[in-house]
């Protein structure tokens, strides 16, 4: 986020190349960076141009909604137009292992979503209304970023992804090309080359080492912890499913 900021007072910026393969992420991250783009856009007048590479899906394409052009590679999968929250319950795993917890609380629903306990009629509703909120904005965004009425968007948004020429077909893009092209074009819109920073925090032997790591078999304790660890359950997401 800051190095956009950043970018507003740099008098050599003269604009933003987005390179996405992305599945997308959470609600919140999605939304800041998109509104972080577009204060740029607002504070500077610059354009904003973005290229889908292998995945521009859910929060990736909300994201994009900043760009005032997007180009995609013919093989990219994008849509995914809108919201998945999972629960996670391993109250069976955790009778297994012997493991009971109790919860005082001050109210009968402060401990929906426990891992450990059943959602009731109520709380699913709760988390629906999250859902449906965080939908709407998604929607929302489409719509402006597209110039699109809302109400296509719904017919739109229904979670499945899209080609590349269905996606042109429908409006959620400008063109289908090359990166190069993208970059060209770029180009010659804001007379620079483009230089390349990568925000990536793993490596590829870190990625293929957790792909194998994922692979092994496991105890009963060891998904245990697992599933601790990547627990994101309560949490709206703008993302493929895994």
């Amino acid at each position: 986020m800051n190095y956009v900021k950043n970018l507003q007072y740099d008098s050599s910026n003269t604009g933003i190349f987005l390179y996405f393969n992305t599945g997308g992420g959470g609600v919140y991250e999605s939304d800041e960076l998109y509104r972080t783009l577009m204060d740029y856009k607002e504070a500077t007048g610059r354009p904003i141009v973005a290229f889908f590479g292998p995945t521009a899906a859910s929060g990736g394409y909300y994201i994009s909604m900043a760009a005032d052009h997007i180009s995609a590679d013919r093989n990219t999968t994008t849509g995914s137009i809108g919201v998945i929250m999972s629960y996670t319950n391993v109250k069976g795993l955790y009778d297994k292992l012997g493991i009971h917890s109790e919860y005082i609380t001050s109210g009968k629903n402060k401990s929906m979503g426990a891992s450990d306990l059943d959602l009731t009629d109520e709380q699913r509703a709760i988390f629906q209304g999250v859902v449906d909120e965080a939908y709407a904005q998604f929607v929302g965004i489409v719509a402006k970023g597209r110039s699109m009425d809302e109400t296509t968007v719904r017919q739109l948004a229904d979670g499945r992804i899209y080609t590349a020429k269905q996606a042109l077909s429908l409006g959620l893009i400008d063109e289908i090309g090359t990166y190069d092209d993208a970059i060209d074009a770029f180009s010659s819109e804001t007379g620079s080359q483009p230089y390349y920073t990568d925000f990536s925090d793993t490596t590829f032997f870190d990625r293929l080492l957790g792909a194998v790591a994922n692979a092994l078999p496991k105890s009963d304790s060891q998904v245990l912890q697992q599933l601790a660890q990547n627990d994101q359950s309560g949490v709206p997401l703008y993302e493929l499913p895994n």
